[in-house]
């Protein structure tokens, strides 16, 4: 990650925090370089994610648990731009989802309602650009790292510095920062590119993420890098 200093105007989580926290993780930001030594972990966009439709949440919550409305389709257009990005400098690019087998016997990843889940909810939606030669992931709980390849993967690749997108940003994205920062990697977290039901805690959680693990950087400061 570049070490040039570069202060966004506004954060998406500066309603939410109070001074003098806000400030103080201004000043922490590093806007991110896409370099050799990166990858990029799409994390869990699959079919459940889009039911129901572009619509507000609250109008699908109840019959979509699982659904992200609005905030899922709003992303799709930066990931795909994102996952070009990677695919154009030939970098790799990891997907994750649900492992539906195993999940059968052995329980989510989290406690969130939802409804009866059939394989193919996991599938990874068609409007995302995904492709054969991407690596998907099947992982049993919230952080893409536990009990998964994508460790071995990046050690052999000898990745230094990971770019994440997906969702939801308060679960299975926090938990996946939180553990590559505990591997030692440099993480940024694409803020156009990841999303959750509520944007109180899409909002705290980037907040608490560029605070403690990361970089939390908008798409348009990565395209010019």
């Amino acid at each position: 990650m570049s070490e040039s200093k570069y202060q966004p105007n506004e954060r998406v989580w500066d309603q939410y925090i109070e001074e003098p926290f806000r400030s103080r993780v201004s000043d922490q930001y590093n806007p991110p370089q896409i370099t050799e030594d990166s990858a990029l972990v799409v994390i869990d966009l699959y079919n459940l994610v889009y039911e129901g439709g572009d619509r507000p949440v609250s109008e699908l919550i109840d019959e979509y648990p699982a659904a992200c409305g609005e905030h899922a389709y709003r992303a799709i257009e930066p990931t795909n731009k994102l996952i070009n990005q990677f695919r154009d400098r030939g970098l790799p690019v990891f997907f994750s989802t649900k492992d539906f087998e195993r999940s059968r016997q052995t329980g989510n990843a989290t406690h969130r309602p939802r409804n009866k889940p059939k394989p193919e909810d996991y599938e990874i939606y068609p409007a995302i650009d995904f492709q054969p030669t991407d690596v998907l992931i099947k992982k049993l709980r919230a952080s893409v790292f536990f009990e998964t390849s994508l460790q071995e993967h990046l050690q052999r690749l000898v990745i230094s510095d990971l770019f994440v997108a997906g969702e939801s940003t308060s679960g299975c994205v926090r938990a996946s920062v939180v553990d590559a920062f505990s591997f030692g990697y440099r993480v940024c977290v694409v803020e156009d590119c990841v999303f959750d039901q509520n944007k109180v805690s899409h909002a705290v959680s980037l907040y608490d993420l560029q605070h403690k693990y990361g970089q939390v950087s908008g798409l348009s400061v990565i395209e010019k890098d």
